[in-house]
């Protein structure tokens, strides 16, 4: 079994899809500093844009991820922020995308 996840996304927005993705490894950063200073609303904006956008990349786990951030984020819940930003990361590490 491969490490690697393999995502058929799009070709019309293969040229976008680098910048999302790279934009989600910043957004891992992002939210770790907030959560690191209880900056609960970053966090629930992040998970927001996440959630609004992943599916329309043609990533629905970043969309799952980034509603389970907002929710976690309205409970002041770090614990589950914390699990959910390391999937998030290590999602971002496993993903290879495929054009289709």
């Amino acid at each position: 079994m491969s490490d690697k996840l393999i995502v058929t996304v799009d070709s019309q927005i293969a040229a976008l899809v680098p910048r999302f993705l790279a934009n989600r490894a910043v957004d891992v950063g992002k939210i770790r500093a907030a959560l690191a200073g209880a900056d609960f609303e970053t966090i629930r904006g992040s998970g927001r844009g996440m959630k609004g956008a992943g599916g329309g990349y043609g990533f629905p786990e970043i969309s799952r991820l980034g509603t389970a951030l907002e929710e976690g984020a309205r409970q002041r819940n770090a614990a589950a922020i914390t699990v959910l930003v390391a999937s998030l990361e290590e999602y971002l590490g496993r993903i290879e995308v495929k054009y289709g």
